[in-house]
């Protein structure tokens, strides 16, 4: 699992935008070198630390094969138990930031994303529905990128949360989030462990005690959760402290 870290300098504005740009373009990497006709999942989380990173990842689609774009599924890593066209949606972030370009000039087909529709009706809110529509995706993440919480969480893993502890399935809800809203729906650990590549963005002042965690090797991953994306295959962490 080569553990790769990229460090925007501070004192140079442009700099992120530089080291997201180079995130972007190993992220389709990843993807070209899957075999012929795999199937090809991206899984995305919500939160303001993605935005730069979506903001890449348009720009470099337009340097991307056709035939590729056309075949990336996209999923949700985490979601909030709220309607699609609910503010708080993940999902509804996503189509405004990234999606909503892809799709007007063609790069992507509406099939290609898979939000995930919260069924309130459903003891699990519709995780096991979700699971089978990546299945038939293939089942697994080629590519899941995540945003590190100021407590070191992760899609909707926090620290010492039993939904660390949930490895049945693919994707688990839960209603006890401590961090609000309450509901949430998280992609399980061995999902995000057996991706070909995690990206675990940590920018911001905020994140440093949860940087500081990660580095730590005193740290358990149960208390950063943040530490079981660097099991996947290939990691990138992407950070603008020093």
């Amino acid at each position: 699992m080569p553990l790769t870290t990229l460090r925007a300098s501070g004192d140079q504005p442009q700099s992120l935008a530089v080291v997201l740009a180079e995130v972007a373009r190993h992220i389709f990497a990843v993807c070209r070198q899957q075999p012929a006709g795999a199937p090809l999942v991206v899984g995305l989380c919500g939160g303001r630390s993605v935005v730069g990173l979506l903001a890449a990842v348009e720009a470099e689609a337009a340097a991307q094969p056709a035939d590729l774009l056309g075949r990336i599924q996209f999923f949700m890593a985490d979601e909030r138990l709220v309607p699609l066209d609910d503010e708080q949606s993940n999902f509804g972030g996503l189509k405004r930031q990234l999606f909503a370009a892809l799709l007007a000039r063609g790069a992507i087909a509406p099939a290609q994303l898979h939000p995930f529709i919260t069924d309130t009706s459903l003891p699990d809110a519709g995780c096991s529905r979700y699971a089978q529509e990546l299945q038939a995706c293939g089942g697994r993440f080629t590519v899941v990128v995540l945003g590190m919480g100021e407590d070191g969480h992760v899609a909707g893993l926090f620290p010492g949360h039993r939904a660390l502890a949930d490895q049945s399935g693919l994707f688990l809800s839960f209603h006890d989030s401590p961090k609000p809203p309450a509901g949430r729906m998280t992609a399980s650990l061995p999902l995000i462990e057996g991706a070909d590549l995690s990206v675990v963005l940590a920018l911001g002042e905020a994140k440093r005690t949860a940087w500081g965690a990660l580095q730590n090797p005193a740290v358990s991953a149960a208390d950063c959760p943040a530490k079981f994306a660097t099991q996947a295959k290939d990691c990138i962490l992407v950070t603008d402290l020093h």
